[in-house]
This record gives structure tokens, sequence and C-alpha cells, in this order.
């Protein structure tokens, strides 16, 4: 369940304030406590839930300069942050400075303070692996819908399941052999039509090699190309207690901050931390008169108006470890489920393979 906030500056008593905390309500924080990162535009899959292919060749694409990254992070590691993440609508390991990028912010970031990505495995080379490791990343979400090659390719567009199925499982069996502990990795996808009927499919897969699937609620992302694919499973409702715009800043490759991570096509411009620092930018009049507009249900016109939500929490599957299993070199008691291109009935008693070269 989100957060629900209040702005300071338009609850003028102390006991106004008392009274609001009393319900479980916050002030919008003086400094976002996350802060997403595009280092590079652009993202190579066609993903069925997604609008990126109805907006890349239409908005300028770049990436960002070094310098502008490290006055950024240099700023942000004065606060208190909860997470510092160097991707957003994009695809983040098509940079090839990444690992470089991640490393500048492991050193200078405090220790409560983790940093993420999200990919959808395409440039995840071995070479690339070792360099994420390296860099002291913690938290890699690796974008992989349903677990079936029709399935997956129905959902990832113009992604091959094979090939991508293999670089996650090469990347798995390197962070054992680099024993990675430091770095989670978590499979991570969209909960639609398409891979509802895979679920049990897909726990038993990722938590039999000890890996966390988080199931994402589906969202329209405030725009017709989501709306028209009719991919939901359960009806859409508003999204009328968003927290985004109260907690996170999102950066794009030329410093400006758009209003949320679902504004793929740019459409709310909060100001630019090239030109001022990013704690003015958080507190100016715009960001604060959008705030003081949403909270008062005041949407008509706005990316937000639109923004639908699957009528459902985000789920997890999280491996579960067997004492005899451990005895036996089978740690996770999961039975063994059909091949993904296989009916799923005739063949069940098979295990999904593990790809090699």
């Amino acid at each position: 369940m989100s957060t629900r906030y209040f702005l300071d500056i338009d609850s003028p008593g102390s006991f106004d304030r008392l009274k609001k905390r009393w319900h479980g309500e916050r002030p919008v924080p003086l400094f976002p406590q996350t802060v997403q990162i595009q280092t590079i535009s652009g993202c190579n899959a066609r993903c069925q839930f997604c609008p990126n292919g109805h907006t890349i060749n239409r908005l300028p694409m770049g990436s960002m300069d070094e310098d502008i990254f490290r006055k950024i992070v240099d700023e942000v590691v004065q606060h208190p942050v909860r997470r510092i993440s160097p991707y957003l609508m994009n695809e983040p390991l098509a940079d090839p400075r990444l690992p470089d990028l991640i490393r500048y912010i492991t050193d200078h970031k405090q220790s409560a303070t983790s940093t993420t990505i999200s990919t959808n495995a395409t440039y995840l080379t071995d070479d690339m692996g070792e360099r994420l490791i390296e860099s002291g990343l913690d938290n890699l979400l690796i974008s992989f819908h349903g677990i079936r090659k029709e399935t997956y390719e129905a959902s990832m567009g113009n992604l091959d399941w094979e090939t991508h199925l293999n670089k996650v499982n090469r990347f798995i069996e390197l962070t054992r052999r680099r024993k990675a502990k430091k770095l989670k990795v978590t499979v991570t996808m969209v909960h639609t039509s398409t891979i509802d009927g895979e679920l049990d499919e897909i726990r038993d897969y990722w938590n039999a090699q000890g890996i966390t699937v988080r199931i994402h609620t589906l969202e329209n992302r405030s725009h017709p190309y989501v709306n028209g694919k009719s991919i939901n499973i359960k009806p859409m409702k508003p999204y009328s207690n968003c927290d985004r715009l109260m907690g996170q800043a999102y950066i794009l490759w030329n410093g400006d901050a758009v209003l949320c991570c679902v504004d793929w096509e740019r459409t709310t411009i909060l100001g630019n931390v090239v030109k001022e620092s990013l704690e003015n930018v958080w507190q100016n009049e715009a960001y604060t008169q959008y705030r003081r507009n949403y909270l008062a249900g005041k949407v008509s016109g706005t990316l937000c108006e639109g923004c639908k939500v699957q009528e459902e929490s985000d789920f997890k599957f999280k491996p579960s470890l067997s004492i005899l299993g451990l005895l036996s070199g089978q740690p996770y008691p999961y039975e063994p489920i059909p091949p993904p291109s296989s009916p799923p009935l005739e063949l069940a008693k098979k295990p999904l393979p593990v790809i090699t070269d």
C-alpha cells in the first residue's frame, strides 16, 4: 500500500502536521528517497506492455555526459537516499560504461544506499557480467517474461528466447563461481494474460536455481499503446494513490527531470539538473504545484489522469530450502516442469533445459 503524503508548506501549524502524521500521512521529503538516472536512452526490446517502440524514433536520444553523471551522484550521496538506480525507461547495459558508472556510485554512496538496475539481458555477456560483479552493484533485476519460448517471445517482441535464457543462466552460474553474495539477482516480469497460465512453471524453474521471482502488476503506463493490447487479466483501475512523484526523482540522459518512470513521451519536464541542483529542482514551484494538484485530486489533462493499474498487488515467488535436499545436493524442493517449447501436459515430467553453448 502506498504511503499517503502531505506538503509541509500547506500545513502551517505543528498541530496540523501532527494530526496528519497520526493518520498515517508523511510530509513530502526535502530530497528524493530514490533517484533513477538514465545514462543512455532507448531500449532494444519491443515488449507488449511497454510503449517504448512507439516513442523511440520520435524523441531526442543520447548518452549522459560523465561529468553530468558525477555531478548528480556527488549531490545525491550527500543525502540519506535509499536507492540510486542508473537506469530509466531504457536498456541500461546498452551503455558499455555502466559498470564503471556503478563503481563510481559504489565508491561514494552512503552504506545504507543500495544500487539497482533492470535489464532484459541482451547485453549480459560474460565480460559484462564480470564487470557488474566487480562494480559493487547490489541488485540486478532481470526482465524475463514467461518461461516457454512462445510466451516469452510474445511478451518481449523481438527478443529470442533461447539466446536470452542462455545468457541469464550463464550469469547465474557466474555469480556462483565467483561467490558473488553481495549481488542479488531477481527475475522480474509483468502479470499479463500472456504469462498467467505459466506461473507455476515460472516459479519452479527459477526457484529451483535459488532465484526469487517478482511479478509486477500490469500498468498501462498512461499510454494508448498498452491500453490497446488488452492483456490484463483483472480490471484496470485508476492509479489514484501513487507516491512516485513524492519520493522518487527521474533524470533523463540530458539532465531533464521528468515526472515519472512511465513518462515515455516526456510530457512533464519539471526542471534540469545540469542547470541547477537536484535539490532545487525537487523543491521548485513546478514540482510543488504538481504535487499539490495531485493530492487534491486535480489530475485532469495530466499524465496521471490516464494512468491505470491492474486490480492486484505485486507478488513474489521465493525459493525455500530443503534440509534433506541440501544433503542430497538438491537444496530446492521443486518438481520438474516441462520444457518451454513443449505442450504443457504431455511432457509434464521433463525438466526445463539449462541451455549451454
